[in-house]
């Protein structure tokens, strides 16, 4: 079956596989510890005890899951009128390397005639520059390991337009997860378009 002959090429929606994953193992396993990570917002020691208890006692069957599971990482960006500015050192070329050179070192690639993975979705298209960048300060720029997304001034009116480099992609999938407005959708791309690591 072709995705691109679905309605409006947006493709099929592989239910099976949620399916399958549900009635797995590895579902068990993570339903298990789903309430390990988020159990450290009282701090170390109330993280480590609540861990202990989950683990070793309850075992991942207690019918509750914390809050933090129980709505999207988006809800959770903070507008950035509410955190100081962070001043990060420059890359030394030794320990840390600019983002441009590590993805060169990714040997990222899509084929250049690819319909664009990374879509902003259509209820959400003002997002980007009304909200985002207004608000947010836009930290799309800054989470994305690709320097996927850029704010440039638009040449008409001079004020930020979003620019999606999408084939810079490395698939880490935070702008899907992350962005204000969970306003951006990521898509599978086309063949095996992407990081190319090499283990050496």
């Amino acid at each position: 079956h072709d995705p691109s002959s679905a309605a409006g090429g947006a493709g099929v929606e592989p239910a099976e596989y949620q399916e399958a994953l549900e009635g797995s193992w590895v579902w068990s396993e993570l339903n298990g510890v789903r309430n390990v990570h988020p159990a450290f917002k009282w701090g170390l020691l109330g993280g480590m005890l609540y861990s202990g208890l989950t683990l070793k006692i309850f075992r991942g069957a207690e019918p509750w899951t914390f809050l933090g599971h129980s709505k999207g990482d988006h809800l959770s960006t903070e507008p950035a009128a509410k955190h100081k500015v962070i001043d990060y050192p420059k890359p030394d070329g030794v320990l840390t390397f600019d983002l441009l050179s590590n993805l060169q070192r990714s040997g990222v690639n899509h084929n250049h005639d690819q319909p664009a993975h990374l879509r902003v979705k259509e209820d959400a298209k003002e997002w980007a520059e009304t909200r985002s960048f207004a608000e947010y300060a836009a930290p799309e720029t800054r989470f994305c390991p690709a320097k996927v997304y850029e704010f440039v001034p638009d040449e008409a009116t001079g004020k930020p337009k979003l620019v999606i480099n999408a084939q810079n992609c490395v698939h880490c999938k935070t702008c899907d997860i992350k962005t204000p407005g969970n306003y951006i959708r990521w898509t599978v791309p086309e063949g095996s378009g992407g990081p190319q690591y090499m283990g050496t």
